[in-house]
């Protein structure tokens, strides 16, 4: 009985590793330099799932994708696009959805 108890533990703890957030919002808000968007660019992620960040990084855009979550928002997902394949793909000016 101990052992299955001990496997049950060790799964829990395994789980709960799969669901860590690798970086939080307020180590992200405080270290990486970035501009807050009202919406993510093509409507990546919905206002009520989560939010984007923005920020250049040389000839390149940077999207951070930050989806809510308990007790911060988690980064989720993070976009690399030269500058010219951004402006392409989501034109040269910002228009709220």
């Amino acid at each position: 009985m101990r052992s299955l108890v001990a496997v049950m533990l060790l799964l829990a703890g395994a789980a709960r590793a799969e669901q860590a957030c690798f970086l939080g919002y307020a180590g992200f808000e405080e270290k990486v330099p970035h501009l807050d968007l009202e919406a993510c660019p093509g409507g990546a992620v919905k206002p009520e799932e989560g939010f984007c960040r923005i920020a250049l990084s040389g000839a390149d855009v940077l999207v951070y994708q930050f989806r809510h979550g308990e007790p911060e928002p988690c980064l989720a997902r993070l976009d690399r696009y030269a500058f010219n394949d951004f402006v392409a793909r989501f034109g040269i000016t910002y228009v709220k959805p």
